[in-house]
Order: structure tokens, then C-alpha cells, then sequence
């Protein structure tokens, strides 16, 4: 007779355990938040214009960030990057662009905010509503994101409030009616037409843990109810501390306050509350515990100490130059200003050839823009450096373009007879910036990374700092210098997940980039580092990693 042995009592007895054993394992790794063995969950705070230097200044009054970094009992892994290098421009839009790609504004095609198109003849803004802009031009240039990578990987990822979300699984955004409604809360407040950072920061915190009504299913809640997961990868885009910046209350206002003493108060009133109820929303998630938090920024702030007519360069330019006014068209200007804030960026026509796409004579049509430009007092009060752009290979006034900038020495080309020799000797290489700039290597790289052929203008004016084009006098702080205050951020990767990959506490001394978000998060993910960014990985080589 023959016996099945899996009806066998003792084979029965045998195989019982071992079912119920898998059976638990399974429902157990199908938990979120399983501490044994699970792969971090990586949540990326950026606090939209915060300072270097902030966070660390002001830890001890803030027990929710300090929790987060140092943990309740003061012995959680952390390691902090003091200096962070943004790219140039240090404007959000671009800024933005980069640090989700790591990759500089050339490559990605978002260059600025808003720059003028020479092969289309077209002015292009990046500023909208629904945010879709700068994604549309990453997926045209087929440049991929931190969400494009970690899908490749089988992860799933989740943005609210974040402007790139090309590759996001589940993205949060703002819309007419948001920014409506925080205008209006911001009018209140304070009497001007302007967002208000704390409710823009809170209904942001509350769209990525609930969502609304049409948005649930894209929140933390909703993905963790439908799908029965929590994202690999989570981005929290705070707008407030820029919004708070540019317009502080009108008590800070009046006191004169530091950029220190207004971002510190905005982070001890706003953000550390709001952090408090992200950590409770994750603790109760159940995936706090394998979590590792990048708290970071994508550019500085500095005080406007003088605003400089946004019309003086116009106004210079007009009685010469055809600009875009009235009924003459981009195709029939000569001249394209763009609005500025530290830095303002002309673009010349080749007036004889009548082609955008030509390079403008050195002679005949850029040298008649400076000697305007330098003829007005307003620009050169304010005025600290002026470049002028190289077209290697296509031009030839006598002069080697080798490069893609001069540094124009206006200086001594005003105290001289402004003749054509003098005009060639005042164009000087880039590297001789070192008088004028405290970051120099920094500053030649970014203006040679910017640009595109088609997107580069032909002069750009780089104000002193705290001097910028703007014509809203009631803007009490500007960023998009080449300045530290601007340029230079902090980045804090902390959190309870961090000790099983890198244990104990760090300092890292070198100079860090923006661009190496990517770099860092898919090295901490286990994920292969994409090949081909312009940024690296400052964690690689950190002792103690597990």
C-alpha cells in the first residue's frame, strides 16, 4: 500500500510550522515599516531658500529637527554637508532642474526663469501655474530624473508641491486656485499680494500626508491604502521660507532684521511644527524607523540693499538699438533684455546680416551697447563685473575667441579714449574674474555650463552684492547672485535608516554641489550611481560605512 507522506501525521506535524512560518514571514515583509532587513525609505525636504548655515545655528530651539537629526536620546547617525555649491543661476527654476537631474541648466535645457530662444526668436518662461513646463523640456531632451532612476530600479517615488516630476509615480501640485487662495491669506497677513509662506507650507505638508479631495490617492495615505506601500522615495518641496524671505512681516520689516534672524524665525514658527507632524505621520505610517531624511536647499537669500531700476538698461539701449516694444517683434529687435535680478543678460542682433542665429560684430554692434550701458551712472553704480560672450570659430575682429566669456575690464576702458584698441584690450579672460569674485572657479564654470548656442546672450551685467534689478520696492531680500549668501547651502542627511549604511556622525569638508542629490540618493538606495552626471557622490568614501 502506498502512503502519500504528505498525509502522514508526523509529515503533517512536520510541515505545519514551516507553512505558518512562511505564511508570517510573508504578511510580515508585505508590512510596511518591517524594521528587520528592509531597505530605507528615502524623504528629501527641501526648504526652498534657506540659508547655509541655518539649521545647524539654530538646532537646540528646534527639539523636532534636532529629533530628527540627532534623535530623543542624542545617539542617531547623521552626516552634514556645510558648504553645498547650487548651480548658476541660483534662481529656483534652473536650480531645481538640476538638482533632480544632476545635471547643469546646458544639459537639462532649463537655463534660467525665463531667457530669449535666438534660433525661434522667442522669449521662454518657465513660470506657470501647473509646473508642467520644465518637465516638458526634460522629456523633449530625453534627460532623466532621481524618479526616472529609481523606477528603472523597480521603486516608486512621490512629490508634492516639487516643480520637476518627470518620472514621479504619484505628484502633488499646486494650481490657480492654491495660489489664489494663499494670496489672499497672504494679503490679509500682511497687506501685500504676495503668497503666504505658512499656509502655503502647511496645506503642502497636508497634501502629502491626505491629499484632498481629488488628490487622495496621490497622498501618503492614499498610496498606503490602495497600493499597500509606502514610496522608496518621497520629496517635500517647502515654498515658504522663500515666499517669507522675499516679504518679511512688517515688524522684522522695521527692525532691519538680518536674513539669519528672519529665516531663523520663520524655521522655529513654521517649519519645526511642521516637521513634528511629518515625523508623527511617519511613526504612525510605520516606516520612520527605516527612514533617511535629506534636508536640503537649492539656494540662499541676501538682503536688497538697493533696488536698481529694472528700466535703466532699456532706457540706455533704446535711442540706438530696436527693442521689442509696441509693434516691432522679437525677429525685428535688435536688442532682447531680459528682467534681471543680480544679473541682467542682453541679447544682440548682427545688425548687418539682420540673423539672431549670427554673432553680433564685436565692433560694430556690442560696442555701442557697453559704451550706453556705461554711459548711464545707475548701471555703473551698481555694476561689479561685466562679461561679454566668445563665439570660437565663427568670428574674427582681430582677437582669438577661445573660450566662451570675457571678463570685460570696464574700469579701465572707461578711463580711457573708448577707441576700438581700447574696447579690444578691456576683453580679458574669464580667469582674471578673481578681483571682482569671491568664488571664481565657481563662477567660470557655471557661466560656461549655463548656456546653450542658442540660449547664451551676448552681454551680461553682474551686479555688487545686494544690488538688484527689481522693480517691486516692496521685496526686502532677492537670491540669484554669484555671491556665498546665494550660492553657497547646507544638506543634512539624517534620520533613524541612516546607521545601517553609514554609522556615526560626520563632517564632510569638501565643498559639496547641488548637483550630487541623485549621486547620494540612489548610492543610499543600493542602486547603481547613473553613469554621465555632471554631479558626485561626497558619501562614497565616508569611514565608517556599513
Amino acid at each position: 500500500m502506498t502512503v502519500k507522506w504528505w498525509l502522514t501525521d508526523r509529515c503533517r506535524l512536520c510541515v505545519m510550522p514551516i507553512i505558518l512560518g512562511a505564511f508570517l514571514g510573508f504578511v510580515i515583509a508585505a508590512t510596511p515599516g518591517h524594521a528587520v532587513g528592509a531597505e530605507p525609505k528615502i524623504v528629501i525636504i527641501e526648504f526652498h531658500g534657506m540659508k547655509k548655515g541655518v539649521l545647524d545655528e539654530s538646532l537646540e530651539g528646534l527639539p523636532h529637527f534636532r529629533e530628527l537629526i540627532k534623535g530623543p536620546g542624542n545617539d542617531h547617525a547623521y552626516t552634514y554637508l556645510p558648504d553645498v555649491l547650487t548651480t548658476i543661476p541660483a534662481a529656483s527654476v534652473p536650480a531645481i532642474a538640476s538638482m533632480y537631474t544632476g545635471l547643469y541648466p546646458q544639459r537639462t535645457g532649463v537655463v534660467s526663469t525665463i531667457w530669449f530662444n535666438r534660433r525661434r526668436h522667442k522669449v521662454r518662461t518657465m513660470i506657470s501655474y501647473f509646473q508642467q513646463r520644465i518637465n516638458r523640456i526634460l522629456e523633449k531632451k530625453g534627460v532623466e530624473t532621481l524618479f526616472d532612476y529609481t523606477k528603472k530600479t523597480g521603486r516608486q517615488s512621490m512629490t508634492s508641491m516639487l516643480m520637476v516630476t518627470k518620472g514621479a509615480d504619484w505628484s502633488l501640485k499646486s494650481g490657480a486656485f492654491f495660489w489664489g487662495n494663499a494670496s489672499v491669506v497672504g494679503f490679509v497677513r500682511s497687506g501685500i499680494w504676495i503668497p503666504d509662506g505658512k499656509y502655503t507650507d502647511e496645506k503642502t505638508v497636508s497634501a502629502f500626508l491626505t491629499g484632498h479631495v481629488l488628490s487622495y490617492n496621490k497622498s501618503l495615505a492614499g498610496v498606503l491604502e490602495k497600493q499597500h506601500r509606502i514610496p522608496d522615495v518621497m520629496v517635500i518641496q517647502l515654498l515658504g521660507i522663500d515666499l517669507f524671505s522675499h516679504y518679511p512681516p512688517r515688524d522684522l520689516r522695521e527692525k532691519n532684521a538680518s536674513m539669519e534672524e528672519i529665516q531663523r524665525y520663520y524655521a522655529q514658527e513654521v517649519l519645526d511644527p511642521l516637521l513634528g507632524r511629518l515625523i508623527r505621520a511617519l511613526k504612525k505610517a510605520g516606516c520612520y524607523d527605516d527612514t533617511i531624511f535629506f534636508l536640503i536647499s537649492e539656494h540662499g537669500f541676501t538682503k536688497i540693499e538697493k533696488h536698481v531700476s529694472d528700466k535703466f538698461v532699456d532706457r540706455s539701449l533704446q535711442g540706438e538699438f530696436k527693442l521689442p516694444y509696441g509693434e516691432t517683434t522679437n525677429s525685428q529687435a535688435d536688442a532682447v533684455i531680459m528682467p534681471g535680478a543680480c544679473t541682467k543678460e542682453i541679447y544682440l542682433k548682427n545688425r548687418l546680416t539682420g540673423k539672431w542665429m549670427d554673432p553680433p560684430r564685436l565692433l560694430a554692434d556690442i560696442k555701442p551697447a557697453v559704451d550706453h550701458l556705461l554711459d548711464n551712472p545707475g548701471i555703473r553704480d551698481s555694476l561689479n563685473c561685466l562679461v561679454i560672450r566668445q563665439y570660437p570659430g565663427e568670428r574674427n575682429e582681430g582677437i582669438a575667441e577661445h573660450d566662451l566669456w570675457w571678463l570685460f575690464d570696464w574700469n579701465i576702458y572707461m578711463n580711457s579714449e573708448r577707441d576700438d584698441d581700447d574696447y579690444l584690450r578691456a576683453l580679458r579672460p574669464l580667469n582674471e574674474l578673481s578681483d571682482q569674485i569671491t568664488l571664481k572657479k565657481y563662477v567660470i564654470r557655471g557661466l560656461e555650463c549655463q548656456y546653450t548656442r542658442e540660449t547664451a546672450p551676448d552681454i551680461k551685467l553682474i551686479n555688487k552684492k545686494g544690488r538688484y534689478y527689481e522693480r517691486d520696492l516692496n521685496k526686502y531680500a532677492h537670491h540669484g547672485s554669484y555671491y556665498p549668501d546665494d550660492n553657497m547651502v547646507s544638506f543634512w542627511v539624517a534620520g533613524p535608516g541612516l546607521s545601517s549604511i553609514i554609522s556615526g556622525r560626520h563632517v564632510v569638508t569638501e565643498t559639496a554641489s547641488t548637483l550630487d542629490l541623485v549621486p547620494m540618493v540612489t548610492y543610499l538606495l543600493g542602486m547603481p550611481v547613473p553613469e554621465g552626471l555632471d554631479g558626485t557622490n561626497p558619501l562614497r568614501d565616508i569611514q565608517g560605512r556599513n
